[in-house]
């Protein structure tokens, strides 16, 4: 069956191609709304409600609760929120959830994607079984597969020493909290410890303080925010202590376990800290295990679970399957799962596609102040073993960083680091603390894909007074 493209769509005429999608959050959407504007035709096969995981269960929920606990600064308001408003937090999370949900739904609705509920198992390089409660329920065949089942939270071997009290080995979500849990709270602690040194940590710790929880947060050895600028990072880790925050480093949960009304968390060298309920976030793992990749040869990175891909997100082993967001490994980041989705999509339709680069996304710690990187930190750097130059600009040398603050209230963070290459000149990445870090590194993020040098950053007109131009600045500091 021939296909022939409507004026504008980027194709001309293909054959129809049979594309199966295997996920239900936002990269298994892009990917099958894509493949689907293209003339394939395609299924999504989803164990969840339509937007995953990061929709219903983590992502979503815990930037509604960032959102808001933003909105309380700026209306100075502090301390303790009550049950009713915790109520109405967890609403709020509902109603952002199902929102998207249905919005997600609608994309894949309007492109004509078929959604298949139930586990998706591969059977042979060009066909997957779809199994429900456990019993095989149809088979599909593809000319194309993409993988984008996200991820699951990862815990070290033994880490729940007391099965029994930690809800079987894993969080049971009364005492011992996971990022998914977020909306099944239904009131907050005096004392909370935050579990894991990374992005989610950071932002756990940042929200519950913020809301009249008293936080101690255990970094392993590792230290904060590993990969960020280590200046940086620790400057966020100076204004959460100066906020009440107790902040343990350098030592490893090897054991959490609940004890009556607390929890208490044994470190690396037999050290132990108690409170009354526990958040643990200490690693993410490709939610990969039960799609048969094993049985048709699919190469696994035994260490993360992703889908071991090239640059154009195909499997290094079985061309015709890719992977893409979370199941394509790297960094868990929302940005990166959209675009991943939508350039796996355009290949499992037979078109062209950008390539993927390394590194070339936002990440973002949506605390306060916020911090991002893109690209090369200089600690990403040192690890590369790699010689960069850097750039440090403050954010008051744009007038909305002095409207926010910087330079005027000691207590206000603003600073903008750029790496590029001594040699050529190519800007290589960026971190950045402050208000609306993120969007700072934006046209940063566009400078390291097209591997603009520093002056042609420089040369950049972006708007003024903007967080963006101070990207600018970066390049002609």
């Amino acid at each position: 069956m021939l296909r022939l493209a409507a004026d504008g769509d980027g194709a001309t005429m293909s054959d129809t191609r049979a594309v199966v999608v295997i996920g239900g959050g936002p990269a298994a959407v892009s990917a099958a709304v894509e493949a689907a504007r293209h003339g394939a035709g395609v299924t999504l096969v989803a164990e969840e409600a339509i937007g995953g995981r990061s929709t219903h269960a983590s992502l979503v929920p815990s930037k509604v609760l960032l959102h808001l606990v933003g909105e309380r600064r700026v209306r100075k308001v502090s301390g303790r929120i009550d049950a009713e408003d915790l109520a109405h937090v967890i609403a709020e999370m509902g109603r952002v959830a199902e929102h998207e949900g249905a919005r997600l739904s609608k994309r894949l609705e309007d492109a004509g994607v078929a959604i298949v509920r139930g586990l998706a198992r591969f059977v042979a390089p060009d066909a997957i079984e779809i199994a429900r409660e456990g019993k095989a329920t149809r088979r599909e065949r593809f000319d194309a597969a993409v993988i984008a089942t996200g991820s699951v939270p990862w815990f070290p071997a033994g880490f729940f020493g007391d099965a029994a009290a930690a809800g079987g080995g894993r969080p049971d979500g009364e005492r011992v909290l996971a990022p998914r849990h977020l909306r099944a709270l239904r009131d907050l602690p005096r004392t909370m410890m935050v579990i894991g040194g990374g992005a989610t940590g950071a932002e756990a710790t940042h929200a519950f303080r913020e809301l009249g929880v008293e936080v101690t947060w255990i970094v392993d050895d590792l230290g904060l925010l590993p990969g960020f600028d280590r200046e940086l990072a620790d400057s966020l880790g100076d204004v959460l202590m100066e906020r009440g925050v107790k902040i343990v480093h350098g030592k490893r949960v090897t054991k959490v376990a609940r004890s009556g009304e607390s929890v208490t968390a044994t470190l690396d060298g037999g050290r132990t800290y108690s409170a009354e309920r526990a958040f643990v976030a200490v690693g993410r793992r490709a939610d990969t295990a039960r799609l048969g990749l094993d049985a048709i040869g699919v190469a696994v990175d035994a260490r993360s679970g992703a889908v071991v891909v090239d640059d154009a997100l195909r499997s290094t082993s079985v061309p015709s399957v890719l992977a893409c967001g979370d199941a394509a490994g790297g960094a868990f980041v929302a940005s990166k799962a959209h675009v991943e989705g939508w350039i796996a999509g355009r290949r499992a339709a037979g078109l062209d596609a950008p390539r993927v680069v390394a590194n070339g996304w936002v990440e973002t710690v949506y605390s306060e102040p916020e911090l991002a990187l893109v690209g090369l930190s200089p600690q990403r750097a040192r690890f590369a073993k790699r010689d960069v130059d850097v750039r440090t600009v403050s954010f008051d040398e744009s007038v909305k960083g002095t409207l926010h603050g910087v330079g005027v209230d000691r207590h206000a963070r603003g600073m903008l680091r750029v790496v590029c290459d001594p040699e050529t000149r190519v800007v290589l990445g960026a971190s950045a603390i402050g208000p609306h870090a993120a969007e700072v590194l934006g046209p940063i993020a566009v400078a390291v894909r097209a591997k603009m040098t520093i002056e042609e950053l420089g040369a950049a007109g972006m708007a003024a007074p903007t967080f963006g131009e101070l990207a600018g600045v970066g390049g002609r500091s």
